[in-house]
């Protein structure tokens, strides 16, 4: 038996036939695989055993062949008794692959596919499969499923993207979990799933999605649903020039969002300010501790998102200045600081363009800045430990204890002094007591 070396990352064994009636160098493989390293990426694509299919048609001394000279992906074919007998890669992957639903086979819904015409080794299985919306449940549009390690993405067709984009982006968004699932320390429970992966729907053009925006993810569950749109016109295009769009990152920071009752309030404006400031910073963490690369808009906004906090500072105007602070920048002097907790993160209201959700992810880059990834990988889990709250004061609170005890130091005059941030006297007894004398604000600036 000679080995033939085979690019493409096709495994199995492989083995070279000698012409027979007229048929010129048969090429048996006993089987198709996805023509990545399964090492390098994370998702992979559901090969095919075309021996195994040829003798599911037609016994078991058949066995699959290429056809010569020049090869394509149509040059499959089975022999059997001395005869060249025809596939049928769509029942291959049938027959291969089982697909249920609510615990019944169905003998439907997988479909062969191939990458590259010229290429008779990129064939691949995917399943093609209703999906019940949302919005409407009643309206089920057939999308294709993409499983990764931690997610399954569904498209409405294989042409927005290729192949490899899919699987670029599907392999980004595994590391974006394998992040988040870390620093949480938790995985949401399970809304919007396929098969235990957390699944991440793009619906097709003109589908309404339950929620205001390019897209929708659940918060503190699974399932994130993506309008058409955001799908063709940046998520495609990025992967295609080997980048990442943020949105899925975002819609994560919605999925694992576990701290409603800890940091939140009853208070909608400032709820919002710090759930949604959480998904701003958080998508800005998992793509940089993953190390994906995102677009120039990207890269633009986390510029300007890491100085707010300066902005939001260090901003003076005149003391009596409608809609200011009441806060001299001296002891009785006649200019006072523009920005504060109150009428900011409170409020729902930003500053120098940028949201008041953009000013708290910045207040996180800056406790990052200084503390590091430890800080990233503590502070949730802290704030998870923490009393259920009931006021926003509370949840003010709440969140200088879970930033302190993450970063081992005392913040108490970093938050009330430089970032004017309100802390109870009896939180500021009870860090004193855990951790010391407040640390110098300086490095903080």
């Amino acid at each position: 038996m000679k080995k033939l070396q085979l690019t493409h990352g096709v495994r199995g064994a492989v083995r070279a036939v000698m012409s027979h009636q007229g048929l010129q160098a048969l090429v048996l493989a006993l089987a198709i695989v996805v023509p990545w390293s399964a090492s390098a990426q994370a998702m992979t694509l559901p090969g095919m055993n075309l021996t195994q299919h040829c003798q599911t048609l037609y016994g078991s001394t058949a066995f699959s062949y290429l056809q010569q000279p020049n090869p394509t992906a149509f040059s499959w074919k089975c022999w059997h008794q001395s005869q060249a007998k025809s596939m049928d890669l769509n029942r291959a992957c049938r027959d291969q692959y089982k697909h249920y639903v609510n615990g019944v086979e169905i003998d439907e819904g997988y479909e062969a596919a191939y990458q590259n015409y010229s290429d008779p080794y990129s064939w691949y299985c995917v399943l093609r499969n209703p999906y019940a919306t949302a919005q409407v449940p009643s309206y089920k549009p057939e999308l294709y499923l993409w499983k990764g390690r931690n997610i399954a993405l569904r498209t409405p067709d294989r042409t927005t993207c290729t192949t490899p984009q899919i699987q670029h982006i599907v392999t980004g968004i595994d590391k974006g979990v394998d992040f988040y699932a870390e620093v949480t320390g938790d995985d949401p429970p399970q809304h919007l799933h396929y098969d235990e992966l957390n699944s991440l729907a793009v619906l097709p053009s003109g589908a309404a999605l339950p929620c205001v925006g390019v897209a929708c993810g659940y918060r503190g569950f699974t399932g994130v649903e993506f309008k058409f749109e955001v799908f063709r016109d940046q998520m495609c295009p990025d992967a295609a020039a080997g980048v990442h769009d943020s949105t899925p990152y975002y819609e994560l920071g919605r999925n694992y969002w576990f701290y409603e009752t800890k940091l939140s309030s009853n208070e909608s404006n400032y709820g919002h300010s710090i759930r949604t400031g959480y998904a701003v910073a958080m998508r800005f963490l998992a793509m940089s501790y993953e190390g994906l690369s995102g677009n120039s808009a990207h890269n633009t906004l986390y510029t300007q998102i890491l100085g707010l906090v300066d902005t939001y500072r260090t901003t003076t105007v005149a003391c009596g200045t409608s809609g200011a602070t009441t806060t001299p920048t001296t002891p009785g002097g006649s200019t006072c600081y523009r920005y504060d907790w109150s009428n900011t993160l409170r409020a729902n209201s930003g500053l120098a363009g940028r949201n008041s959700t953009d000013l708290f992810a910045s207040i996180i880059f800056r406790l990052h800045r200084q503390h590091g990834w430890n800080f990233i990988n503590n502070v949730w889990k802290e704030a998870a430990t923490l009393s259920n709250v009931t006021s926003p004061f509370h949840a003010a609170d709440n969140f200088v204890f879970a930033a302190s005890r993450a970063a081992g130091v005392n913040l108490a005059d970093v938050f009330q002094n430089s970032w004017r941030w309100p802390l109870s006297s009896s939180a500021r007894t009870q860090l004193q007591s855990e951790l010391g004398s407040p640390v110098s604000v300086t490095p903080y600036h």
